[in-house]
């Protein structure tokens, strides 16, 4: 005679019903009727924040918004209950820091009117360049978007390191780009605008020498933008490179939720548990129908942090 079957508890099986939904979805793609259906009311507010704990939703608009402009971008995060937005630099947008003071005070006014936040600016500044000339170069460029943040009303700018030059001793240029985001740090700090180091770049992106890259920092106003790289991930977690950081989140990047390669759901518990209150960006391909891709993302994203 068969013993009787385990009973879930409520966590046990919302877990398992999002870890199924999550394979179905994978499996049929964002045109996948079924799953739409359920999610398709177009224009209804964010939901409660509390079932997202306090993290936010928003948008990086490099990809799939980079041929927007303001108003679209407004309009179609508030269509699909995104909080905020990162604008990427060079995009169609065109929020860089050639703009008048007058057409910042517009920019910045379209974003109060609305309910979507500017959150940040995503620039591509780096600081690891042997050379002298094009090292200040990007450290001139990186304070004059943290004006033009301060102006819009953002909370921080995004940076990056790129790579490591392989004729520069690593040490040397991990001081180098610690430095520099010190030196950067000292003017966000200024104008009250955070400075968010992207995890970014092929031997950059590992989270033991970005530490190294803060430590040389030391500097509060000097944050990380962690970016969701196959890197993180140890023996299917990413606990041991979070720990390194969890001290320093400004923001979050994310790529593609359904990829079961990546173990969202314990990011998101990691993140509450440190009581992150920030903003974890999509960062998502272009569509055809941005709209259903920004829904679908949307709803994925409430479900998986609220069982996280």
């Amino acid at each position: 005679m068969k013993g009787k079957a385990k009973r879930l508890s409520r966590r046990e099986f919302v877990a398992q019903s999002v870890k199924g939904s999550v394979i179905a979805i994978a499996g049929m793609g964002v045109s996948g009727r079924a799953f739409g259906n359920a999610i398709s009311m177009d224009d209804r507010p964010a939901a409660p924040q509390e079932k997202a704990g306090r993290m936010k939703l928003g948008l990086v608009t490099y990809n799939l918004a980079k041929d927007w402009d303001v108003d679209t971008i407004i309009q179609r995060c508030q269509q699909t209950g995104f909080q905020g937005v990162e604008l990427r630099s060079t995009h169609a947008h065109k929020v860089e820091s050639n703009l008048s003071q007058g057409e910042r005070k517009a920019v910045k006014a379209k974003f109060d009117a609305s309910k979507v936040a500017l959150v940040s600016l995503g620039t591509a500044f780096e600081y690891h360049s042997p050379d002298a000339t094009v090292l200040q170069k990007n450290i001139d460029g990186t304070k004059e978007y943290l004006r033009l943040a301060r102006d819009l009303g953002c909370q921080g700018i995004k940076v990056r390191p790129n790579r490591l030059p392989p004729e520069v001793p690593y040490e040397k240029t991990i001081r180098q780009i610690g430095e520099s985001l010190r030196a950067c740090g000292d003017a966000a700090r200024k104008l009250g605008v955070e400075l968010w180091m992207e995890v970014h770049g092929r031997e950059t992106s590992h989270l033991p020498t970005i530490r190294k890259i803060l430590d040389v920092a030391s500097h509060p106003f000097v944050k990380i933008c962690w970016n969701c790289n196959p890197s993180d991930v140890v023996d299917g977690s990413v606990k041991q490179n979070f720990e390194l950081v969890k001290e320093k989140f400004g923001s979050v990047h994310m790529r593609d939720l359904y990829d079961r390669n990546y173990p969202y759901t314990e990011l998101f518990g990691l993140l509450k548990k440190i009581g992150f209150d920030g903003y974890c960006f999509a960062e998502i391909s272009g569509s055809a129908d941005p709209l259903r891709v920004m829904r679908y993302y949307r709803a994925l994203w409430e479900l998986m942090v609220h069982v996280a």
